[in-house]
């Protein structure tokens, strides 16, 4: 604890962060261990291909509509409180997976993990930037990127354990034997102890739940560990303009439209990456294995990347590190479709991953810096909202590309959409402009 000028003391910062990082942790463990599983979920429903595709996109329906509504709600009231609301939300919604005989009841499951989501994101974001110095605010936010790729390292490894069948009986003792009493739904016994779900896709979702439930826990001590910074001085009042204008707003601030596009253009190719490295290395003759190892990579070079964001920054300054990662990000995506050597294949993908690793949580960063407190949430929530709709339109424009000029012309697009935004931010600047006036030191 640390003593204010008045005498009464107060928590420090860093042990709040502490507390949220493993929550971050938890939170994105249980997000990428049960995204993959609703899947294989809905095939054992009998889902067909555009079933599967609806249940899917059930996740991203409250998020694009409720983004900027979440922020001037976090705005108002802080970001603490709304951590504790997602995991709760999301607790539920692994749960209703869990127990879902159903695709309509599974695309439910779905919306309310989706809601628990976004709200955390936004509140997660918000808590990032506002507790805690300014001047440490991109190490706060390569730290939380580094836990997010831990977590988007280790979901998908619990899931893929329990779907393997090699940890289901394990893994269904551990749930039985933490929720004893009567069964709370339909479902089949699978070990002793408890009435489980009929399925190992059942026991990651019930999995999920349980530690989504340790994140709510945590988070209940947010709101007093974080009280110097959660909530701004001077809160937006209630009502005002509507939430388009108030979007408007935010993007009219100086720099604010460059960093958006920055960002859209980041997210929507690492989702590229994803989605069509495995089709261009099935047309290019590259092995399963080499392609899981390239993503794989790119996941591991963007977590180390992280660890060393802030040296880099000390060294390169903030706007000329973010301009050159993308930029080498960019030439490496542009030679991709030339080469034929493995081992060339995999250290370009190193660079992506380095270099895109380090953008996604300075363009956060970015946008905090550009926002007075007192509507930083609202910013973070634009920026989701940008987000989302690019990863809608994003795909089909690039699927069109890829019709007409091949999987290659994918990765050129990508190479200079990257090299254009490494301009941009070049061009733009990356911090505050000085001086400006509704920006003060309090809301910083």
């Amino acid at each position: 604890m640390i003593d204010s000028p008045s005498g009464a003391p107060r928590p420090d910062w860093r042990l709040g962060f502490a507390v949220q990082m493993i929550v971050a942790g938890l939170y994105v463990t249980v997000v990428y261990a049960t995204r993959p599983t609703v899947t294989y979920r809905a095939l054992s429903l009998g889902a067909t291909t555009l079933e599967i595709g609806l249940v899917q996109s059930a996740f991203s329906l409250l998020p694009a509509l409720l983004a900027v509504a979440i922020g001037r709600a976090v705005d108002r009231l802080g970001g603490s409180r709304f951590m504790i609301a997602a995991t709760a939300v999301l607790a539920v919604g692994g749960l209703i997976a869990a127990y879902s005989g159903g695709l309509v009841i599974l695309a439910v499951a779905q919306i309310a993990m989706g809601l628990g989501q976004i709200i955390y994101l936004v509140a997660g974001q918000a808590l990032v930037a506002n507790v805690g110095p300014r001047d440490e605010r991109e190490l706060r936010f390569g730290t939380y990127a580094t836990v997010v790729s831990a977590g988007q390292l280790a979901g998908p490894a619990i899931a893929a354990a329990i779907l393997g069948g090699g940890t289901v009986a394990v893994a269904a003792t551990l749930v039985a034997s933490a929720t004893p009493g009567p069964p709370i739904g339909a479902g089949t016994a699978l070990a002793s102890g408890g009435l489980l779900p009929d399925s190992a896709e059942g026991i990651v979702f019930l999995v999920a739940t349980m530690i989504t439930l340790v994140a709510f826990g945590l988070s209940c001590f947010l709101p007093s560990l974080t009280r110097r910074g959660d909530r701004p001085r001077t809160p937006p009042p209630e009502g005002g303009p509507g939430t388009l204008s108030v979007a408007r707003n935010v993007l009219r601030r100086p720099g604010m439209l460059s960093a958006m596009f920055v960002s859209i253009v980041v997210i929507s190719t690492l989702d590229a990456i994803v989605a069509y490295l495995p089709a261009y290395g099935s047309v290019s003759g590259l092995s399963v294995g080499l392609v899981g190892a390239l993503l794989s990579i790119r996941a591991g070079a963007a977590l180390v990347s992280r660890v060393f964001m802030t040296r880099l920054i000390a060294r390169l300054g903030r706007g000329r590190l973010l301009a050159t990662s993308m930029a080498m990000a960019a030439l490496s995506l542009l030679v991709l479709p030339f080469v034929r050597s493995d081992t060339v294949l995999l250290g370009l993908m190193v660079v992506v991953g380095m270099g895109l690793g380090l953008v996604q949580p300075m363009t956060i960063a970015w946008v905090a810096n550009r926002s007075p407190r007192r509507e930083r949430g609202t910013a973070l929530g634009v920026r989701i909202t940008g987000n989302r709709i690019a990863l809608l339109i994003a795909p089909t424009l690039l699927g069109g590309i890829a019709g007409t000029a091949g999987i290659s012309a994918i990765f050129i697009v990508m190479g200079l959409s990257l090299g254009l935004a490494a301009a941009v931010a070049l061009v733009t600047g990356y911090d505050e402009p000085v001086g400006r006036p509704d920006v003060t030191p309090d809301d910083r």
